[in-house]
This record gives C-alpha cells, sequence and structure tokens, in this order.
C-alpha cells in the first residue's frame, strides 16, 4: 500500500527534456551526416541576394534586369528562397569566378532598389545569411592632401561600415577624391559625412558619394525607402558653419550628382526660391498704375 502511494520516479530521459532543468550544449546536440556528392559545388558557385526595398520582385523580372547589367562567362539562375519575403533570392553560377564578379562589383540596382549579394556557405543556414551588409564603392571628397593617409582613411571608413580595400598612392592625394570598398549595414542611415578641424582655419566638409546608389531616402538616409513613406516626420539636418540648419541627405550622396555636398545643395536652392519670388512679385510698373 505504501508502495502504491509513494511518488514515482521519473525517468532519467524524462529529466533531460523536462523544462525547468538546464540543458548543456551536449544534451540538445544532434549529428547529422551532410550531403556527401556536389557539397563542393553548392559551395562555391551558390549566392544569396536580398533587394532591400518594401516592393515586391520577382525572379523574372530581377533576371531581366540583371541579364542587361551582368556580363559573365558562364551560366547563371535565380530561384526565389522563400514566399514569406519575396524579396531574397538563390544565385547558382557555373563559374565561381562569375560569382566573386557580381559579389565584387555591386551592389546593383534592381529598378531603383538596391539588391545586396554575398557568398552562400551550405552548412549555414538562410536565417545565419549575412544579407544586411553590401560591399560598396565610396568616394570621398574634400580631403586635404596633408591628411590623405592610409590610417585616416581606415577611420572614416569605419564611421561608414567595415573597409575591405582602398585605392590610395601618392598621385591619389593630388586628386579630387580617392576610392575605397567599404562592407556597409544597408540597414543603417548612410554615412554623409564630417566636418574636419583645421589649426587656424574654419572647419572643412568632407563628403562622402556613394557610386551605384539609386533610390533611398532624403529624409532619414535609409535605404528601402523614399521620403514619402518615412516614419521620421523631419528631415535630418547639420548646422552650417554660419549655425543655419541644412537638409544632411540627398542627391549629393551619389557619386554620379554634380552637386558637391549638403552645403553648396542649399545655397543652389535659395538661389532658385530667390527667382520664383521675383517672378511671382508684381513688377514695380504694376504698383504705380
Amino acid at each position: 500500500m505504501e508502495n502504491e502511494l509513494r511518488p514515482s520516479i521519473p525517468d532519467t530521459n524524462d529529466l533531460v527534456l523536462h523544462p525547468m532543468n538546464h540543458l548543456s550544449i551536449g544534451d540538445m546536440c544532434l549529428s547529422l551526416k551532410p550531403l556527401v556528392s556536389d557539397t563542393d559545388q553548392v559551395e562555391k558557385f551558390t549566392a544569396a541576394g536580398k533587394i532591400i526595398s518594401s516592393k515586391s520582385f520577382t525572379k523574372h523580372s530581377v533576371k531581366r534586369v540583371l541579364l542587361r547589367a551582368w556580363t559573365l562567362k558562364g551560366r547563371w539562375d535565380i530561384n526565389e528562397i522563400t514566399r514569406s519575403d519575396p524579396n531574397m533570392f538563390r544565385f547558382e553560377f557555373q563559374l565561381e569566378q562569375d560569382r566573386h564578379w557580381v559579389i565584387n562589383k555591386g551592389p546593383w540596382s534592381i529598378n531603383g532598389e538596391i539588391l545586396t549579394l554575398t557568398e552562400w556557405d551550405p552548412s549555414i543556414p538562410l536565417q545565419s545569411i549575412p544579407l544586411k551588409f553590401s560591399l560598396w564603392w565610396v568616394q570621398i571628397h574634400g580631403i586635404p592632401p596633408v591628411f590623405m593617409t592610409r590610417d585616416n582613411l581606415h577611420k572614416i571608413g569605419e564611421k561608414a561600415g567595415t573597409v575591405i580595400d582602398m585605392e590610395l598612392n601618392e598621385s591619389s592625394r593630388w586628386k579630387p577624391y580617392v576610392r575605397a570598398q567599404l562592407s556597409i549595414n544597408v540597414n543603417n542611415p548612410l554615412y554623409p559625412g564630417f566636418y574636419l578641424p583645421i589649426k587656424s582655419q574654419k572647419p572643412t566638409w568632407v563628403q562622402l558619394k556613394y557610386e551605384k546608389l539609386a533610390y533611398f531616402c532624403f529624409r532619414c538616409g535609409r535605404l528601402g525607402h523614399e521620403r514619402e513613406a518615412c516614419y521620421e516626420e523631419a528631415d535630418t539636418t547639420i548646422a552650417n558653419l554660419q549655425g543655419s540648419p541644412v537638409p544632411l541627405f540627398g542627391l549629393w550622396l551619389r557619386a554620379d550628382s554634380k552637386i558637391p555636398n549638403c552645403f553648396i545643395a542649399a545655397v543652389l536652392r535659395a538661389k532658385r526660391e530667390a527667382k520664383r519670388k521675383i517672378k511671382r512679385s508684381p513688377s514695380m510698373e504694376t504698383m504705380v498704375q
């Protein structure tokens, strides 16, 4: 009778899975055998891509654009990865050199939206692929030659992302800008530039310009949406040397823009507005009548 009333002792296996127990890594390990055939082929020639946009794209629309943009030696194909995110794609390349080329020549623009690409190691699960990072060539404008050192360029690049490469030699110190390849987190605002303090002089502005930059938000500086869809209530501004606020983000962040920086853009905008006011105001002759 006593044995019937005594609580039963749980089995050891039950203890391992009991939610109140502390489980070690070893307790929850399950060894699996990797695919033997074609593993190297998948690892070498597969890439994952994501379009940073609130719009949805199909693999057919993406491939049409990339067929015009890519000049590859081998065959390649594209497939959707998941229906829950229609802008994630798997790229398969016949040649490893083609995959290397498209990743290092990026970012690529799909109808104005940025496509990020990264190598896909088949031993890494989809959710662990770093698709929020994109390789980007950035032009750094306005650095006085005396500050054009490798350490300084690395310091600048680290403000915008992670430095992968830079083009710096003796002759580049005397050019309008220097180029650096960065790995940039596409979820963060683009780094626009900075004031460089100079002894006995006013600070000078150093402007970053992004090659192949298409659509981005002129209000918050992020990719994936434009000003009309931005959740910020006002434009991000910076004070000029007179203390007046000017918009920080705009066309001048694009490498192909002829506008040097946000301050020149503000001056040009003020001139246009002044001309409009002159055209709208009644002439002196009309006022006398």
